[in-house]
């Protein structure tokens, strides 16, 4: 289940008779108000200290610990362009692939702490510290910056599988007498994270087929080889073309993304209450760097993040734009960590 980032309200001075006044009620909703708009909007002083901070000039380097061509690389590519323009100075996309985003990662956990070297990464960077145990960076070594978008995924199946909803598709599992095949684009990945908790909570085994990248995944599960997938919107056009099943989207309410999937939490099946997992992607810096420096990039960053064009460059690309707070990042990250920490420890899933 994910966790909540509102603080948690201490309402009992207001409680009379083990009812809640109505003026507590008002209350309640103007500090959950106030909560997210501290988390949503940066602080009316923000923009003077940002503005007046240190920005140094000379070329800047995104580095996507992904190859390119994918989902992370096409919004850092989007950002950079639109960066570069906006500060008159180069701003390069550098992809360094490989380990897991690992490479990539303590790349930029090495690079010198002066604003000119980024990380645009996803959900790997909260997953890798449970999946791999000797990390080439220590943790803490990278802060959070600026979030960019988050996705929801949809879970697709193959024509073959006799279910059209995720009832049925559960009814199946249970009841099929072998296990259901789910993709993914690797160990650890969103997918197959994804794919671990579905069948952790209707209590059924999966075989979990891993594959070097979403497009052979996507292939094979096209082909039939494999059963199942949670991936993104860009798969729709194969139910268009009907070689594919869209069964659910992955998130606790209906998404703009796929307005016509019901959320896999509202299909009814009560043990898929809570079901949510989704792909996030952010901007991360060297911890190090100094916090005026930071105020100064977030304030970059999210001035292009707001303009119609990144916005449009992000639904083209099939994710939501989410605008948070350096603190706000910070605690969504936190969540993340939390909420997938056991579903890989108690699943025994390791990075190779």
């Amino acid at each position: 289940m994910k966790k909540s980032l509102e603080p948690k309200r201490n309402i009992g001075t207001y409680r009379s008779a083990g009812r809640t006044s109505f003026a507590a009620r008002l209350l309640h909703r103007a500090a959950a108000l106030l909560a997210a708009v501290a988390l949503l909007s940066p602080p009316a002083s923000f923009a003077q200290s940002a503005a007046d901070a240190p920005f140094l000039h000379g070329p800047t380097t995104l580095i996507v610990p992904y190859a390119a061509g994918g989902l992370t690389d096409n919004l850092a590519r989007a950002l950079s362009q639109r960066l570069s323009v906006r500060w008159g100075q180069p701003v390069m996309v550098e992809n360094r692939a490989g380990g897991g985003t690992v490479i990539g990662t303590a790349a930029a956990a090495r690079a010198p702490a002066d604003g000119r070297t980024l990380l645009v990464t996803s959900f790997g960077y909260t997953t890798n510290p449970f999946l791999m145990p000797d990390l080439p960076y220590k943790e803490g070594a990278l802060e959070p910056l600026a979030m960019v978008a988050v996705a929801p995924a949809i879970l697709f199946v193959h024509p073959s599988v006799p279910a059209d909803d995720v009832p049925s598709l559960v009814k199946y599992m249970r009841s099929s007498g072998k296990p259901f095949t789910f993709a993914s684009s690797g160990n650890g990945s969103s997918p197959h994270i994804g794919a671990e908790l579905f069948a952790s909570q209707i209590g059924v085994q999966i075989v979990h087929v891993p594959y070097r990248g979403n497009g052979p995944a996507l292939t094979d599960l096209v082909g039939g080889q494999v059963q199942g997938m949670f991936d993104s919107k860009a798969s729709l056009s194969f139910v268009k073309a009907g070689k594919l099943k869209a069964i659910g989207v992955s998130s606790l309410k209906p998404s703009p993304l796929a307005p016509d999937l019901k959320p896999i939490a509202q299909s009814g099946v009560p043990e898929l209450a809570n079901f949510a997992t989704a792909s996030w992607f952010g901007v991360l810096l060297p911890a190090a760097t100094p916090k005026p420096l930071q105020a100064r990039l977030y304030a970059e960053i999210r001035a292009v993040l707001e303009t119609t064009e990144m916005r449009e460059a992000i639904d083209r690309a099939g994710v939501e734009p989410l605008l948070l707070t350096q603190a706000g990042f910070a605690a969504y990250l936190k969540a993340e960590s939390e909420r997938w920490g056991p579903v890989i420890r108690s699943k025994n899933i390791k990075a190779n």
